[in-house]
């Protein structure tokens, strides 16, 4: 989660600051925007990650409740082979 912070901060960051200096403002302005950007991209950054994480947990909590009772149901319509005393070496 660490890493989506950083990247949401940069991205924020160099994007506004970016546009405001292709806007041709000047710098103080382009920096201070460019700061109180970096925070809340961050933080939304942040906040999206966690939700993409908590999707991914609940999918693959999904798949595995879907997959136990299709492999209960396999194994009673497949029960395990033994091997019939003649056959063992």
């Amino acid at each position: 989660m660490r890493y989506a912070f950083f990247i949401g901060g940069f991205v924020g960051f160099t994007l506004v600051a970016l546009a405001g200096f292709l806007a041709g403002r000047s710098g103080e302005n382009v920096f201070r925007d460019a700061a109180l950007s970096c925070v809340v991209a961050a933080f939304l950054f942040r906040w999206f990650w966690s939700v993409v994480i908590k999707a991914f947990i609940e999918a693959a909590h999904q798949r595995r409740q879907q997959a136990t009772p299709s492999a209960k149901a396999g194994s009673e319509e497949h029960p395990p082979a033994t091997r019939s005393p003649a056959v063992q070496p």
